[in-house]
């Protein structure tokens, strides 16, 4: 029996493609696509040497199905090769790291996550956020690359924060800042706006629990409302997904110290919010956007959208 690919092709070409009745084999190929040139195309030289030795009866039945082995195993590495990204980032002071994403293992490990906390999410979600993957992914790379996000969100449209914020409320909820002063259950009743919420989407970030612990995040401290890049920050429906998130993975809260501006606005100012301890709870509030402040400063970002 052949050992290898070259020799499995040794015997195809050496029969013609024929099989013993003289007729050309009619079983159908197994589909093999084209997003890694390099795999599609070993794979599709072991896609034609099935279809010429599939009807040969002289060929037996093992060398087929390993053959067949063969071709899905390369599929399967074409499309593990294609939906993960493995990018090289300096650090500040030099050091390097390679980070790696998995699309495939984040949207498992969202589709958990929103499935606990009772997110609806469209039927077609998955498709869309391979979509997303497939139409940016050069630009993902190139994110990461220049900017050491290590972190992909995963986020469904979410166009109503008051039942999102009921979703992903942690212990005695929140603190409304803007309207009443006081701990609140949920964000209903508060007049937020987000731009692109009703679309799904992925977002980079980096998955730091406070501002201060990452030289790029420390050195947004006391950046004003005023001059915050609103598509490269996170909206307050990110934020209240990455915080629930980040606490189910680490047992800790995001922005423990310190604030971080938002991209949502309410009138005029751009919201802030961050985790107090002392109160349990998530507060938002909405600081003069003309101040700067020491412990105020923004996540970096960069999002990606679906269609509505």
């Amino acid at each position: 029996m052949p050992e290898n690919i070259n020799e499995q092709l040794n015997i195809a070409d050496a029969k013609g493609g024929k099989n013993n009745e003289g007729g050309e084999n009619s079983r159908p190929k197994i589909e093999v696509s084209a997003t890694n040139p390099e795999l599609s195309n070993t794979a599709g030289q072991l896609n034609d040497l099935y279809a010429k030795v599939a009807g040969d009866k002289q060929v037996d039945a093992e060398t087929l199905q390993k053959i067949r082995e063969q071709i899905l195993a390369l599929q399967n590495k074409e499309k593990e090769k294609f939906h993960s990204i493995s990018a090289n980032y300096t650090h500040p002071d030099g050091r390097q790291e390679t980070i790696n994403i998995v699309l495939e293992t984040k949207f498992a490990d969202f589709l958990s996550f929103y499935q606990a906390t009772n997110v609806d999410l469209p039927p077609d979600f998955e498709d869309t956020v391979r979509e997303i993957w497939e139409k940016n992914k050069s630009e993902i790379e190139q994110a990461i690359e220049q900017n050491g996000f290590d972190e992909l969100l995963i986020i469904p449209p979410t166009p109503d924060i008051g039942d999102l914020s009921e979703k992903m409320k942690m212990d005695n909820g929140y603190y409304d800042a803007i309207k009443s002063s006081s701990t609140v259950q949920n964000l209903k009743g508060i007049q937020f706006a987000s731009q692109n919420t009703d679309k799904p989407r992925l977002v980079l970030v980096h998955k730091a629990q406070n501002l201060k612990d990452r030289p790029e995040l420390e050195k947004t401290l006391n950046i004003k409302g005023k001059d915050v890049k609103k598509d490269q920050a996170l909206t307050l429906e990110d934020y209240l997904i990455f915080q629930n998130k980040y606490f189910k993975e680490t047992g800790k809260h995001l922005d423990e110290v310190g604030w971080t501006w938002l991209s949502t606005g309410t009138g005029a100012r751009l919201v802030s919010s961050c985790w107090l301890p002392g109160h349990h709870a998530l507060p938002v509030a909405a600081p003069d956007p003309g101040d700067p402040h020491g412990h105020l400063g923004v996540r970096p970002a960069r999002c990606f959208f679906g269609n509505k």
